[in-house]
């Protein structure tokens, strides 16, 4: 059993960066684009627009464009909508294959590649992060963190810092600006009518 913890733990990936795992597809490409366009221009109907009937607003049975609509009225007008797709927009993208055998693909693509990790568990750390002593930005640094490195969680109560260690065993304080979870918001990308929609934008599992 000790064995087999030892080669699970050396297969297990020490960083995620955004990688591109998407190219070849003109139509996914032509829908990308489109996305980051609605993006930049805060459109929310161009949005609506790119994505399925059925698309996942949250994991509590919340489907479909009208629901998405109603979920974001009032955070779409405060900018919180806009700066999810942002941030994720940066991180690459990757394929996968679903339970059933289907092909999506995801934004960021460490949802994908970080898919052997605990979900619930693992952060990354983002450029210029910063492990700390405390929980306070003005506690000792004990080293900066080499970028995108995984973060195994060992605690965290919601706030603004969550106390982790990396996968060399060093142990402090990294605040959640500068770590991202790997199940953090995604943009979820499946064939509908054997054409490209966004089919969930969801974050947690």
């Amino acid at each position: 059993m000790l064995v087999a913890a030892l080669v699970l733990a050396a297969a297990a990936p020490t960083r995620l960066p955004p990688v591109e795992r998407c190219g070849g597809d003109a139509e996914f490409s032509a829908v990308r684009q489109k996305l980051d366009q609605a993006v930049a221009k805060q459109d929310f109907e161009g949005l609506l627009s790119l994505m399925s009937d059925d698309v996942r607003v949250t994991f509590g049975g919340r489907y479909g464009r009208e629901s998405f609509r109603q979920y974001w009225a009032q955070s779409k007008e405060h900018g919180e909508l806009w700066s999810e797709f942002r941030k994720a927009l940066r991180l690459g993208c990757a394929t996968a294959v679903d339970g059933q055998g289907k092909e999506y693909r995801a934004i960021p693509a460490m949802f994908v590649t970080g898919d052997d990790l605990d979900g619930f568990s693992t952060w990354v750390g983002l450029p210029g992060a910063v492990m700390r002593a405390r929980k306070n930005a003005r506690a000792a640094a004990t080293m900066r963190l080499p970028v995108w490195t995984v973060l195994d969680e060992v605690d965290h109560d919601g706030g603004a810092w969550i106390e982790a260690r990396t996968p060399k065993g060093h142990h402090g304080f990294v605040s959640t600006a500068q770590a991202r979870s790997i199940i953090d918001y995604r943009i979820v990308f499946g064939k509908r009518d054997e054409r490209w929609k966004i089919t969930a934008f969801v974050a947690g599992d």
